[in-house]
């Protein structure tokens, strides 16, 4: 092995990728939601919305979802996970197409997810389109169903090796999920 060198000519070569540095990425996603909630949240009109649940399937095995709607917009932020060692954050922008009580919607959103493995840690970056409906039932019970198209932007694979080739076609997944908000 070459010892480090002071002078950049003789320093040796990384082959770790930046993997020995502590990284922010993995925090930005999270971040970046939060700055947007609480952004849409500081311009709530008076019709305004917080509906709070749960999710199954989708972004993650089960997940926690909250959701702000003002007339027929909304926005999304899911946290979750599929196998307790990865973290999974989506945030989608929806138009909702209706107002009865079946509304169909369509939206727009980025889903991150940073994973631990024996291997190291690795993390993607997903463009997600969601097609559904929603039903309101009862008095502020809300069910969805929806099939998330996806398409993967970055893949970051642990350890050295090198993986499959990035996948770029549109991947469908489905959720359900329920939300309950305030009625009053």
């Amino acid at each position: 092995m070459i010892p480090p060198s002071a002078f950049p000519r003789n320093r040796p070569i990384r082959r770790d990728f930046g993997t020995s540095r502590p990284r922010l990425a993995p925090a930005i996603l999270p971040a970046l939601s939060l700055a947007c909630l609480l952004a849409v949240a500081g311009a709530a009109p008076l019709s305004a919305q917080y509906r709070f649940g749960v999710s199954l399937f989708g972004a993650s095995m089960a997940a926690l979802v909250g959701e702000y709607r003002w007339d027929r917009q909304g926005v999304e932020v899911q946290v979750g996970t599929w196998r307790l060692r990865d973290v999974s954050v989506s945030v989608t922008a929806k138009q909702y197409l209706g107002s009865r009580s079946v509304e169909p919607f369509v939206g727009v959103g980025l889903w991150g997810i940073v994973a631990r493995e024996e291997e190291g840690t690795g993390a993607g970056l997903v463009a997600r389109v969601p097609v559904g409906a929603g039903w309101d039932f009862a008095s502020g019970h809300n069910a969805a169903f929806t099939i998330h198209l996806n398409r993967a932007l970055a893949v970051k694979r642990p350890g050295a090796g090198e993986g499959p080739p990035l996948r770029t076609s549109l991947v469908p997944l489905p959720e359900f999920s329920y939300r309950r908000w305030d009625s009053n």
